[in-house]
């Protein structure tokens, strides 16, 4: 069971308390009483006091109220409704409010943002949320008048189900919304609550969506698999509309929404285990062609060049279209998340063209990354991608307001599940915040969770990089460069399997329990796993233009066995293993936008690509049924050039093995098994051969063949 029984008080940006005065059966009325609240993780010597853009950030900071249990306060009067910067002052140090996700700059400085509102206005409070595994939903809310008393309108006051309004559901007497229904399907549901004042003054709108389903959800249980919209599948001919006078590897090849859809009903990504699906940047992109890398032309294909907010790539399909995507995927209990771009926007925006000089964009300052005193790194935070991309400036707190608006909109109107966010280095950690900090809201009222995973593009050292943007406040996690460069190396290349344990045990140094990193064998920035497990990037078959570049398939049965061996590591490891769509078949590819060629399915497989799809969808059925693989502590039991042998086990004493054995003779092993697997006994069997094994702790006898992989769970009559 779900259950959300919230107080009364509920805190608007963390910060504001709304209140009604009394229970009784009249329409209540808020309060706003703005209180600041301090609560250290430790005892503080001394006194704890605050600096706030209100009063100018006056010389003497105003003392804070210590309540006598450690919990200082501070209650601010007469502050006219707008947004201010405020920092806490403890001992001779100032610091942000650890409580509040929500920021903003007052002359180049950071401070955390208060945000008063306009009390005569209304606002909905949620007082009880709960839903049952069994489909049994109960949730309460209360309409709180704004201070003028204007009263509710007397039409406008809605709650909805599905997008089905509920009449009953509105007390107008008291201005209560509650609905009891039993019997809701299996799948994501939402309730929406809308409702204004006499007066024509709406409260902002409770948005809630839940799930129903038999157990909790975990975001590691299954595979994530990042269908390239354009590049998937086509579902729909009419849409297709490619540009002229562009090579087609770097045009629109006719996938969409529909084509998604399709493979999702189709059972696709069932088969594979997948339970979460990615899918590309889904705003309208400009028309026509223009300059892109190496002097070649291209189009807005790959969905990073947003030229109109809240409007769907008309290619893609429609709005209506991408919702019944999601549906079709949350029927099968899959979550879908989408590609996010927060650093910029195409010139035709009109963010842009109404707002350049308003301080929304780096401008002056900006410079094109990578050119002449324009380094990637230093100047990461202002510089523009290209010249036709001007960048963001998160420190503008309108356009803030605005891209958190936007975002919440496309939440709700596609039904999303999360988000992976672009770029994650080039911004203000403002906006990894800032994002969270809404969904938060959303997730404390219901308890639906939302996964936040980042783009950081580093090199094998850039672990504290990728660490600095993963924490509680901000991304659930990010995709594992520094794993993805020795896995490579290593697998596709052939060199030594001691640099992936390396790799593995540095990870779990640098990130804190939790943290929901992705591995991945190939993305859409890099040449394909495959072509370079084949040797077809030598030379220059590297050119994603040139005529040398990979044969449309790949041949090398060696290369599929490199496949296999990469497969069999990341998709056994912790976090939310990534399948970069055509991996799973080996689709070839050189760099960017070649290693983007369009998918294959079915009867255009080749038998090698029909081999290891197998293999990935019995690797993805293995995690889906076994907890040990999805959530269990990860030890390294063997290690040599070519061999790797690990484990994955949970308290209970349930586990996994996983052996990869890369020599050309067979190996017997005896392992000294570790953590709750060194007292466990028990029959396990390899998922592929059905061989069993019996854990005897210290003593167990593992023997992986040549040139073999072995994934050993619990077996099950």
């Amino acid at each position: 069971m779900t259950r959300f029984r919230l107080p009364r008080r509920l805190m608007l940006p963390a910060l504001l308390t709304a209140a009604a005065c009394g229970e009784s059966d009249s329409i209540p009325v808020r309060t706003c009483d703005v209180t600041l609240t301090y609560a250290p993780q430790q005892s503080v010597a001394g006194t704890v006091q605050v600096v706030g853009e209100w009063n100018n950030f006056a010389a003497l900071p105003q003392p804070m109220n210590d309540r006598g249990d450690g919990v200082f306060t501070l209650r601010l009067e007469g502050l006219e409704p707008r947004d201010y910067g405020y920092r806490f002052v403890v001992g001779n140090k100032q610091e942000m409010d650890p409580e509040n996700p929500y920021s903003r700059w007052v002359r180049a400085e950071e401070y955390s943002r208060l945000t008063v509102p306009d009390c005569r206005q209304p606002v909905l409070e949620l007082n009880r949320f709960t839903v049952t595994p069994e489909g049994s939903l109960d949730v309460a809310v209360s309409y709180l008048d704004g201070t003028d008393k204007a009263g509710p309108a007397g039409e406008g006051m809605v709650m909805s189900l599905d997008g089905t309004p509920r009449p009953d559901a509105y007390d107008a007497a008291t201005g209560r919304f509650s609905l009891n229904v039993q019997g809701l399907e299996q799948g994501k549901h939402h309730v929406k609550v809308v409702a204004k004042d006499s007066q024509g003054r709406e409260a902002k709108s409770l948005y809630l969506p839940f799930w129903v389903e038999p157990e909790r959800f975990h975001w590691a249980s299954g595979l994530m698999y990042f269908a390239f919209t354009d590049r998937f599948h086509n579902g729909r001919l009419e849409n297709d509309a490619p540009v002229a006078d562009v090579d087609p590897i770097a045009n629109y090849l006719g996938g969409d929404f529909a084509g998604i859809t399709q493979k999702l009903e189709e059972g696709y990504f069932d088969a594979l285990g997948v339970r979460t699906i990615w899918i590309s940047p889904v705003d309208q992109n400009p028309e026509g062609r223009f300059i892109g890398t190496g002097g070649k032309y291209y189009t807005g294909y790959h969905g990073y060049w947003p030229s109109k907010p809240r409007e769907t790539q008309h290619r893609f399909g429609s709005l209506e279209e991408l919702r019944a995507l999601t549906a079709a995927a949350h029927k099968r209990g899959i979550r879908v998340i989408a590609d996010l771009v927060l650093n910029h926007v195409h010139q035709e925006h009109p963010y842009w063209t109404s707002h350049g000089q308003e301080g929304w964009f780096n401008t002056a300052a900006s410079c094109v990354c990578g050119t002449q005193d324009c380094d990637w790194e230093a100047q990461r935070l202002i510089c523009k991608f290209t010249d036709y991309l001007p960048d963001f400036n998160w420190r503008s707190s309108d356009f803030v307001d605005q891209f958190a608006a936007d975002t919440l909109w496309w939440l709700e109107q596609a039904d999303f599940d999360g988000f992976r966010l672009d770029a994650v280095k080039h911004m203000e950690q403002v906006a990894g915040r800032t994002i969270r900090g809404k969904l938060k809201e959303i997730t404390t009222m219901t308890g639906t969770e939302f996964y936040l995973v980042g783009e950081t593009y580093v090199h094998v050292d850039g672990r504290s990089q990728i660490a600095r943007y993963i924490s509680p406040r901000e991304l659930d996690g990010q995709f594992d460069f520094p794993l993805y460069w020795p896995v490579r190396e290593a697998f596709a290349d052939g060199q030594g399997l001691q640099r992936v344990d390396d790799a593995v045990r540095a990870n779990e140094e640098a990130y804190a329990p939790g943290t929901l990193n992705s591995p991945f064998l190939g993305n859409h920035d890099v040449a394909r796993f495959i072509s370079q497990a084949a040797g077809q990037l030598r030379g220059d078959g590297s050119d994603p233009f040139g005529p040398n570049r990979p044969s449309s398939v790949v041949t090398d049965p060696a290369a599929f066995e490199k496949m296999k061996y990469g497969f069999a590591f990341v998709l056994t490891q912790p976090g939310v293993p990534l399948v970069y769509y055509g991996d799973e078949v080996g689709l070839p590819g050189a760099g960017d936008p070649d290693n983007r060629r369009f998918m294959r399915f079915g009867s255009a497989l080749a038998p090698l690509e029909r081999e290891l799809l197998d293999f990935v969808r019995t690797l993805g059925q293995a995690r889906l049924a076994h907890e040990a693989l999805q959530t269990g502590a990860r030890r390294t039991l063997r290690v040599e050039n070519d061999l790797y042998v690990f484990q994955r086990d949970l308290p209970d004493g349930r586990g996994a093995l996983v052996a990869i054995n890369r020599g050309a003779i067979e190996r017997s092993l005896v392992l000294d098994l570790m953590g709750s697997l060194a007292a466990s006994s028990g029959t396990y069997v390899d998922i592929f051969t059905g061989q069993t094994l019996q854990l005897a702790g210290t003593e167990t006898v593992l023997v992986v063949p040549p040139r073999g992989v072995a994934v050993y769970v619990p077996h099950q009559e």
